[in-house]
């Protein structure tokens, strides 16, 4: 089935639209959910796709698709209160370090990251799903790079944007993988507008796996810039 023949039947109602539109979006979404730190994951994203669902008359075409889904997605992670990213199963070596690196920088950069170089989207896309300028997104993108670059160094990695964009895919592939039961569970839920009910989580440390690079403190424009104000109003407004 196409995307555009999934967006029809969604719209029809037909659950298998849906479900093809969940398994093309669901390894960025709960990457998301993952490294921005949602501490019930799997709540959070059947929350996610009923509201996708719920919205599904409002999906156009295929070429709408990541703008559309990463408004939903992220209108929705930026409630939960903030925290560095959760571990993920099966990491090794590089890909470890470098998530570990990427899992403790500022939500900012990480939404920027995700978004540019998880999604593939451009500063304006990105603009548009997070509603904020793009020179924003450009900044934080700038500083997530600079700050994991400092990090991979001591590695010798050389972390440009084409080495991030394949560090995330492989950990979209790795997470996945190993929840892709959890995952079917999610679309099960929304499906049947059964309750989900969240699996106990083993308690991680992420400190283990940071590299000891000296810790920066935030720059002015980290404090006060348009993020911090679109962060308090999303989460006490």
């Amino acid at each position: 089935m196409t995307l555009a023949d999934a967006i029809t039947c969604a719209r029809a109602g037909e659950s298998d639209g849906f479900a093809c539109l969940f398994e093309a979006t669901i390894p960025n979404v709960w990457l998301a959910a993952a490294m921005l730190g949602c501490p019930q994951c799997g709540s959070i994203v059947t929350q996610i796709y009923r509201k996708a669902q719920q919205s599904i008359s409002s999906l156009r075409s295929p070429s709408d698709l990541r703008v559309w889904m990463g408004r939903i997605c992220y209108e929705i992670l930026l409630r939960q209160p903030e925290h560095t990213g959760r571990m993920l199963p099966a990491l090794t070596g590089v890909l470890r370090e470098a998530y570990a690196v990427m899992a403790e920088l500022p939500r900012q950069e990480r939404l920027a990251l995700l978004l540019m170089c998880g999604e593939g989207c451009s500063a304006p896309q990105a603009a548009e799903i997070l509603a904020v300028p793009d020179i924003e997104i450009k900044r934080a993108m700038r500083r997530a790079r600079q700050t994991i670059a400092a990090a991979m160094k001591q590695k010798d990695q050389n972390c440009n944007t084409s080495w991030l964009i394949v560090q995330l895919a492989a950990l979209r592939e790795a997470q996945s993988s190993a929840d892709a039961a959890v995952q079917q569970q999610i679309l099960h839920c929304v499906l049947t507008d059964e309750a989900y009910v969240e699996q106990a989580q083993p308690v991680q440390d992420t400190q283990e796996a940071v590299p000891e690079t000296p810790e920066e403190q935030p720059k002015p424009e980290e404090k006060n810039g348009f993020f911090q104000k679109l962060f308090r109003s999303r989460r006490f407004g």
